[in-house]
């Protein structure tokens, strides 16, 4: 037998023609398919299109390729300018509150230094002055913290004596503001056991001495308990004397 196929045979050729319809018929419908296909892509496209008009898309691939790196313009991108401005404005009032914050505390800091730096200086020109007209040394701290609730500095730095309205308490000059040596002397007699006292003679190269505990009225001796303990704890020694 031949193994040779007979193309003239109606068969065969029937059989090849069925194959060729098959395949042409399945490349029909590919074709239909990608056709359609194409179709709508081409109809999508030109509705993006006109939603794209007016806008620089160049401007949209910057902000796109920005916005996993950057929230602020990710949310521009996503159209949230409102959610923007918000937080802009919240991280300015945040910044503008640290920055007070950190001025009113130097401030703060600055006024308390000056305000140190005053007392000092009036306690300074107090001691002075208590020291020059004889006060006890030992009771000069209370004479300066007594001091502190009465004088200022004027603008020449000088301690002066002010009133309750803020105000320079005039001295006996009439003219110029009490000076702490006027003020000092006002307590020989308001407050005299700031005071060494003479010997009971007086007379000249007597020299002086403490005074003792019969040496003050009962009024005084609560005055010094109330003003300086210390002082008084030395006075009880001499109750007995």
């Amino acid at each position: 037998m031949s193994d040779q196929v007979d193309l003239t045979n109606p068969e065969v050729q029937a059989a090849i023609q069925k194959a060729v319809d098959e395949q042409v018929q399945g490349l029909k419908t590919k074709n239909n398919e990608l056709t359609q296909t194409n179709k709508d892509l081409k109809t999508e496209l030109t509705g993006i299109k006109s939603q794209l008009e007016g806008v620089d898309l160049t401007a949209v691939k910057e902000l796109l390729a920005k916005a996993g790196q950057d929230e602020e313009t990710k949310l521009i991108a996503e159209g949230k300018i409102d959610e923007v401005i918000q937080k802009r404005t919240e991280k300015m009032r945040q910044d503008h509150e640290k920055q007070m914050t950190a001025l009113t505390d130097k401030a703060a800091k600055a006024e308390a230094y000056a305000n140190q730096f005053k007392q000092s200086v009036v306690k300074g020109q107090i001691a002075q002055a208590f020291s020059g007209i004889g006060g006890l040394a030992e009771a000069t701290d209370d004479v300066t913290a007594l001091a502190l609730s009465q004088f200022a500095l004027d603008e020449q730095g000088n301690a002066v004596m002010v009133g309750a309205d803020g105000l320079p308490v005039i001295g006996k000059d009439g003219d110029t503001p009490l000076s702490p040596k006027e003020w000092v002397e006002t307590l020989k007699e308001n407050k005299p056991y700031f005071f060494p006292r003479p010997n009971g003679s007086g007379a000249p190269g007597s020299g002086t001495a403490t005074k003792k505990w019969s040496d003050y009225s009962e009024a005084e001796r609560a005055a010094i308990a109330r003003e300086n303990p210390a002082q008084f704890q030395q006075l009880l020694k001499t109750k007995d004397n």
